[in-house]
């Protein structure tokens, strides 16, 4: 049977190159992104995909976007939480954690219909320096003025969200993991001159396919292979740091999660 694998994220970078990957294995792909000049490229380029705009920094465009998927399959048997980006505030955390949280419950109707879904995240090194309060994940701290520890704290956030679902949705039939994709040559923080600066040195980064990878080997590997709730990084399980696993932290996100995103 054909895999519906939808893939947020998925006009450019590991998103793009993911998609790519899971069409030449001829899975149907329902693709998100919120360039529509990049998405309609892609779109193009992969004939039979669905591609669905959505600005992740809006929830009800989320809300929107989950709809159209709901309408355009039956069942979901990967879904790639991917989006996100480089962002100061508060809107690190929307957009890299929140949206993809609202995204998956919009959809978990689907995931369950598919009877042994996958829902994959793209974490990132990052979360060892994040400053998350899982309490009040929105708040305005001091400390997200600064774009890599507000990043760093969204990407503890989608660990946490990780590991709680895998403690929630497990029995339902939905496998969720985490990985690490290594430092890509993407478009990611191009409006950070440290990191640009960084992608001179060919030895220190990655390609996009080559990070889409692990991604696709989540989506592939037989179950008994995969720990519900995982980290990986090169096909591999990945240390985080206590502050993205602890399963108190994950359950006081969870929660705050479901109010900050109107699901309660």
């Amino acid at each position: 049977m054909t895999r519906t694998v939808v893939i947020t994220g998925a006009s450019a970078g590991i998103g793009q190159a993911a998609a790519r990957r899971f069409a030449a294995a001829g899975d149907r792909l329902i693709l998100l992104g919120r360039d529509a000049r990049r998405l309609a490229a892609i779109g193009a380029e992969l004939p039979g995909s669905t591609t669905v705009r959505a600005d992740f920094a809006d929830l009800d465009q989320v809300r929107s976007a989950a709809a159209r998927v709901r309408a355009a399959s039956d069942r979901v048997d990967v879904l790639v939480n991917n989006a996100g980006g480089l962002y100061r505030g508060p809107r690190a955390i929307l957009v890299n954690h929140l949206a993809g949280f609202l995204f998956a419950h919009e959809l978990l109707d689907h995931l369950r219909a598919a009877g042994t879904a996958r829902l994959i995240t793209t974490a990132s090194l990052a979360e060892a320096w994040g400053v998350l309060d899982v309490d009040d994940p929105l708040r305005a701290s001091l400390w997200h003025r600064v774009r890599w520890l507000a990043y760093g704290s969204s990407k503890q956030a989608n660990i946490l969200f990780t590991v709680e679902a895998a403690r929630r949705w497990t029995s339902y039939g939905v496998l969720p993991t985490a990985f690490f994709p290594g430092l890509v040559r993407s478009r990611f923080a191009s409006s950070s001159p440290l990191f640009m600066l960084g992608k001179l040195i060919p030895v220190l980064f990655t390609s996009p396919s080559r990070a889409a990878e692990t991604l696709q080997w989540l989506a592939d590997a037989p179950v008994g292979e995969l720990a519900p709730g995982g980290y990986y990084f090169l096909r591999q399980p990945f240390a985080a740091t206590p502050r993205s696993t602890n399963p108190d932290r994950a359950r006081r996100l969870w929660e705050t999660s479901l109010a900050a995103a109107g699901l309660r």
